[in-house]
């Protein structure tokens, strides 16, 4: 029999990760499908109701696309800079397996951290497109939910550490 090998957690992190990175692509390629949808939408009513003199209604198409176009951007830039950012920003001050675990998790976080939040965009993307406001208050709150889940990792870990004695 051949010699086992040990299981590491960043390799398990690594496959999650891979995972969440494409389900992270999936939602990022529906926004844009989806919100280049809703922009010509929104474009031709712009442009029926301009030819008609229906003002107000191009008004809410002229809106709607601006909104469709910030929550494209927020998807598509800021999501990746934040999750960059934060998970950069994670440090974990613990020893031995604990430290590894607490890697992994934080590894782990900020993946389901993007596709939160990319999910989240992408319901604020239908916000948007039907004229609701309350769609970019969702993502932004998501957001948050999910950077302090992330950043509850790094004080879990260690206390668990020190709580089991592994340190």
């Amino acid at each position: 029999m051949g010699q086992r090998q040990p299981f590491h957690m960043m390799h398990a992190a690594d496959i999650i990760v891979s995972i969440l990175r494409d389900a992270w692509g999936a939602l990022i390629a529906m926004i844009l499908a989806v919100g280049g949808l809703a922009m010509l939408y929104q474009f031709l009513k712009a442009v029926g109701s301009a030819t008609i003199g229906a003002s107000m209604i191009m008004g809410r198409a002229i809106e709607s696309v601006a909104s469709a176009i910030i929550v494209i951007l927020y998807a598509f830039l800021a999501v990746p800079a934040i999750v960059h950012a934060v998970s950069g920003s994670i440090s974990i001050q613990s020893c031995g397996p604990a430290a590894q675990l607490g890697e992994a998790a934080a590894y782990v976080m900020a993946g389901i951290t993007a596709v939160r939040m990319a999910r989240a965009a992408f319901i604020s993307l239908f916000s948007a497109y039907s004229g609701s406001e309350s769609g970019m208050a969702y993502a932004v709150s998501e957001t948050g939910e999910a950077i302090f889940g992330m950043l509850l990792i790094t004080i879990a870990v260690p206390v668990a550490a020190a709580f089991l004695g592994v340190c």
